[in-house]
């Protein structure tokens, strides 16, 4: 029985060993052949958990990475040992850079990025305010950190600049009052109290980006001017002192020296605003008469001559260019002392005129002409049965016919039918057509079987240039 055992037992190793060992040559490699690289796979911006590393790696063992700080996977990372080489199970869990809400707006400010191009961790924004305001914080700029964005809002305060300070005697306009804020962009500008004072310096300053006046302050001095060159031959009262400053308001008069001579120019000048003389110094020139514009006049003589220069008591004498023009002005004329003429150089024109007027219902006396000469006189008279009224004269007179002040008036011509319309008749005439003439009167009376409108037995009617009313019976 026991020896049965025995052989039972030494049979079963038997089994297993051959086994073993058939297993050992036909199932595949060794157990050091199963293992994974030592070399650990790469995450971008990823660790291998401490928990997941071991001296060796085996068919089935799994590494577990963690991302860096400021980055974050969509979900967990792990790498599983399979067939000698580490296999990623999600393909598409990766470490990326965390990201921060969308940067907050400042008031009177903006930002812009200057790091990145994405609000994710490592990103950088900048803050800049708006024209008119300046950055008043410390730190301009927040970047996007593991916890969010860091430093706090920036601030933009409105620019502004310090009141001006002035000497007393500078005005300073557009300036507003002590309570108001002189801004960015304000502009204000000086001017003197007195016209006697001149502004030394810019006459307008500006509130820059930097909270200073673009311009130095100006200032007011004394207003001065200096003394001209006075020519030869010209006297002047009211020189000051030698050396001595002239000042705003001094007055400074001029005359020549020699009789002869005449001032050209201003007889006074005065020290104006702005160190400037009202006029330039005036100049002592010899006296003579400018010469005048010849209008269809010559020069016939000149005593002493006809040519310039014309001192004074010098006379020239003049004649029409032509024989039919007619002179306006005196015919000679004399240079007075003064360096003017006694009168304007005289002119010429032509005084000739064409046919007289047409006046209604009148005629020449005389054949008309196709040209006048000046001064000639033309005579109207009135046609047949026309009185006239007026002056019956015209003359042609430089180049145009004056004095027509005539009228003929005209007859009245009552016919027989303007009677029998109003049922009357002459009363010292028989029934005819009658021509009165302009202002006489006529006598009418009722037709047989006809009696007046009024108690009137005949009535009175007076030609009034060409028209005269009639009575009527019933």
């Amino acid at each position: 029985m026991q020896s049965g055992l025995v052989f039972l037992c030494l049979s079963f190793f038997a089994c297993v060993y051959t086994s073993a060992h058939e297993d050992a040559v036909d199932v595949g490699p060794s157990a050091d052949a199963k293992a994974c690289p030592e070399t650990l796979p790469v995450v971008d911006n990823g660790e291998v958990s401490p928990m997941s590393l071991k001296s060796n790696y085996t068919e089935g063992d799994r590494l577990l990475y963690a991302c860096q700080q400021g980055y974050v996977s969509l979900g967990k990372i792990i790498f599983v040992c399979q067939k000698n080489q580490w296999i990623n199970i999600r393909d598409n869990a990766k470490c990326s850079r965390k990201r921060c809400e969308l940067p907050a707006d400042i008031p009177n400010g903006r930002f812009v990025i200057v790091n990145g191009t994405d609000f994710v961790y490592g990103a950088t924004v900048k803050y800049i305010c708006k024209e008119g305001y300046q950055m008043v914080s410390r730190m301009d700029t927040r970047t996007c950190l593991a916890m969010g964005w860091d430093n706090h809002l920036p601030e933009c305060a409105e620019l502004s600049c310090p009141p001006p300070e002035t000497e007393s005697n500078v005005i300073m306009d557009a300036l507003p009052g002590y309570d108001t804020t002189l801004r960015y962009g304000h502009r204000i500008q000086f001017t003197c109290n007195s016209p006697g004072l001149k502004l030394v310096g810019p006459n307008e300053a500006t509130c820059q980006e930097n909270g200073e006046w673009s311009n130095r302050l100006p200032q007011c001095e004394e207003v001065t001017c200096e003394l001209e060159e006075i020519s030869s031959g010209v006297s002047v009262v009211g020189l000051p002192e030698k050396y001595a400053l002239i000042k705003y308001g001094h007055k400074l008069q001029f005359y020549c020296s020699h009789p002869e001579m005449a001032l050209t120019g201003r007889g006074e000048v005065t020290c104006s605003a702005g160190g400037t003389w009202s006029s330039p110094f005036p100049k002592c020139e010899a006296v003579t008469c400018k010469e005048g514009q010849l209008n269809n006049v010559r020069i016939v003589r000149g005593v002493p001559g006809r040519a310039p220069p014309y001192k004074p008591k010098h006379i020239l004498y003049f004649q029409c260019s032509h024989s039919n023009m007619i002179m306006m002005g005196p015919s000679s004329i004399t240079c007075r002392s003064d360096g003017t003429w006694n009168s304007p150089y005289p002119t010429c024109i032509d005084g000739a005129c064409g046919p007289p007027p047409n006046r209604r219902f009148s005629k020449l006396t005389t054949t008309p002409k196709a040209r006048y000469r000046h001064g000639e006189t033309v005579q109207y008279t009135c046609q047949r049965n026309h009185i006239m009224e007026g002056n019956p004269y015209s003359t042609c007179n430089q180049g145009t016919w004056t004095g027509v002040h005539l009228r003929c008036l005209e007859p009245c011509i009552v016919t027989d039918e303007d009677m029998d319309d109003k049922k009357i008749e002459p009363r010292d005439y028989r029934k005819q057509t009658l021509l009165i003439l302009h202002g006489y009167y006529m006598a009418f009376v009722c037709q047989y079987g006809r009696r007046p409108a009024t108690s009137r037995t005949y009535f009175m009617s007076q030609c009034n240039n060409g028209v005269m009313y009639l009575p009527f019976c019933q």
